[in-house]
């Protein structure tokens, strides 16, 4: 029988338990309807055939494992490894949404483009330009290459937290603030496409010191990019939802070393220009909506 609603937050929360009613949990049904999207777009979408085909196979094939690990190795693998490996899936699965919206980058919006640098110009400019001249710069700049740096290892890394906390009961709640978080990011790239300012000629940029880290970045983006900018920054929107997580659950030294790595990277994002500050503001509003709204609407 359906319980009668007796706040504004009775409906969601009732949604959420029809929707694992039949054994799903809720970052798998956020995978089918992000991947389901997807290839919708891409089938309304004048795309060239090849990344079409692309995109569709990248939807066709997220959806597949998402449903397999939902329903078929329930019955193939004891309960604790299927715990296991649904719990750690979604880090697999994001690259996988990742890859699939690069394939949506036709061309560039150049007047978005151009408002986004014009804001860096008066947001980064006059940072970078401190930087540039700072005695320590060649420290302070290796310090927020490692920081950007860490925006890879920084999901599995707090998901690998909440286990070693014994926090796993948690771990469907970790996922939806950060695949929305990181999903409501990548959703903007097929409408607002720009590129990284790593790549533009920006005449106001100073030399920035470059150094090892920077260097091990740049390697990275070039072999596993997909090549585009994705405003807000995706890469902090998610890590910026993980380290809220785990300031409201783990002990609060923890939390609150995770909410600081997050700041660091939103600030490496920019200054290394790996992004427009524009990017990193946003994705960190993001989570923070995100989070919030979790925590308002999610289950008691």
């Amino acid at each position: 029988m359906i319980p009668k609603l007796s706040d504004s937050r009775k409906p969601a929360r009732l949604v959420v338990r029809l929707l694992r009613s039949n054994g799903m949990r809720t970052a798998e049904w956020i995978h089918i309807v992000v991947f389901s999207f997807f290839v919708a777009l891409a089938c309304v979408r004048a795309l060239p055939r090849r990344r079409r085909t692309k995109a569709i196979g990248s939807g066709v094939l997220g959806v597949g494992v998402t449903l397999t690990g939902a329903f078929l190795l329930p019955r193939l693998l004891p309960p604790l490894v299927v715990s296991v490996l649904r719990d750690w899936l979604p880090a697999a699965l994001i690259l996988l949404v990742y890859r699939q919206t690069g394939e949506f980058f036709v061309r560039i919006d150049q007047r978005f483009q151009d408002r986004l640098e014009r804001i860096d110009e008066r947001i980064a400019a006059p940072l970078l330009r401190w930087l540039s001249r700072c005695p320590a710069r060649n420290w302070i700049a290796a310090s927020l290459e490692l920081a950007y740096l860490l925006c890879y290892p920084m999901i599995p890394m707090s998901f690998g937290t909440l286990y070693l906390l014994r926090l796993t009961q948690h771990a469907d709640h970790f996922w939806v603030v950060v695949l929305i978080s990181a999903y409501l990011s990548y959703g903007v790239l097929p409408f607002l496409q720009t590129l990284p300012p790593r790549m533009l000629a920006e005449p106001w940029l100073p030399v920035l010191p470059h150094n090892r880290v920077r260097a091990l970045n740049l390697w990275i983006l070039r072999h596993a990019s997909i090549q585009v900018n994705t405003f807000p920054s995706a890469h902090v929107a998610a890590s910026t939802g993980a380290a809220l997580v785990l300031l409201a659950l783990a002990p609060w030294p923890i939390g609150l070393a995770f909410v600081t790595s997050a700041a660091a990277i939103a600030v490496g994002t920019f200054t290394g220009r790996y992004h427009f500050s524009s990017d990193a503001i946003a994705g960190s509003a993001v989570a923070i909506i995100v989070f919030l709204a979790a925590r308002w609407f999610g289950p008691s």
